[in-house]
């Protein structure tokens, strides 16, 4: 099949993709499912070569707006509840009540989920806190979703969602926080806006400076996504925005010890979490 994208011009969107985002797509893994988004786009934007939608989007996209729709198109977002739930249950039962004790009363445990994708691990952090954890009832929790997507943000204000995606909850804990739709699940009411979800790009320095100071950040499987270099600057970003003590956790694939040597590494039976 023929695509407006050359292997040659694969290279110059790539290096601008990596420069903006972070993210490194290698041209065997990415190729055909880069081409046809900008074959998509271009015919939305009636341009029909490369150079003119890549001009599009270097010199036009003032807004922003283009680059948002191609970080839609070439991000993968395949995520359930309660996905490696040992980290779930670390964070209710070990890592904040350890975190409540030392901190002064009346202030928030702060979370962050990055990436949040379409809300199922920041609501996992929810509901685990709420069945299993008692620092809930003695401490406010504010729990802070972001990802690149503004698509996935949108479904994840959305609250609803698939039959796979609550496949690994306990019965019980659906039928309780979950109603059920003609097609899949829809959050409880009394969950909705226990997470404040917002587009962020983590290499954009300003936006993740906005956020504020967190206690806990979850970043799980976003690192393996980036070469040595971004991974070190997300590692150092997450590092300045969590207070002293706090903790990140990341995907079982990804070590931060082979990343940066500034986080003092911690294993609570399977789960390595990593403290500032």
């Amino acid at each position: 099949m023929s695509y407006l994208l050359s292997s040659d011009n694969f290279a110059k969107i790539g290096e601008f993709i990596y420069r903006k985002s972070g993210i490194y797509l290698e041209e065997a893994k990415h190729f055909d499912k880069l081409a046809k988004f900008i074959d998509k786009r271009a015919k939305d934007l009636n341009v029909d070569s490369f150079r003119k939608y890549f001009f599009k989007l270097r010199f036009e996209d003032k807004e922003g707006s283009e680059f948002q729709e191609l970080m839609n198109g070439i991000t993968v977002n395949e995520t359930y509840f309660f996905r490696e739930k040992e980290q779930f249950e670390v964070l209710a039962n070990t890592i904040l009540p350890e975190l409540n004790k030392k901190m002064l009363s009346g202030k928030p445990l702060r979370i962050l989920s990055s990436p949040c994708s379409t809300g199922e691990e920041p609501y996992s952090m929810i509901l685990h806190i709420l069945e299993e954890g008692t620092v809930v009832e003695q401490r406010d929790i504010e729990v802070i979703g972001i990802d690149i997507d503004s698509t996935v943000i949108a479904k994840a204000k959305s609250s609803k969602f698939t039959e796979r995606s609550v496949h690994a909850i306990p019965k019980s804990i659906l039928n309780r926080w979950f109603k059920k739709k003609a097609l899949g699940y829809e959050l409880s009411e009394d969950l909705h806006g226990t997470v404040d979800f917002k587009v962020v790009n983590v290499f954009d320095k300003a936006q993740m400076r906005a956020l504020g100071k967190f206690d806990v950040i979850f970043s799980r499987n976003m690192l393996i996504y980036f070469d040595d270099a971004s991974r070190k600057e997300v590692a150092m970003t997450f590092y300045d925005m969590l207070n002293p003590g706090g903790y990140v956790l990341l995907g079982h694939a990804e070590y931060m010890s082979r990343i940066v040597s500034v986080f003092n590494a911690k294993k609570i039976d399977s789960t390595l979490i990593y403290q500032k």
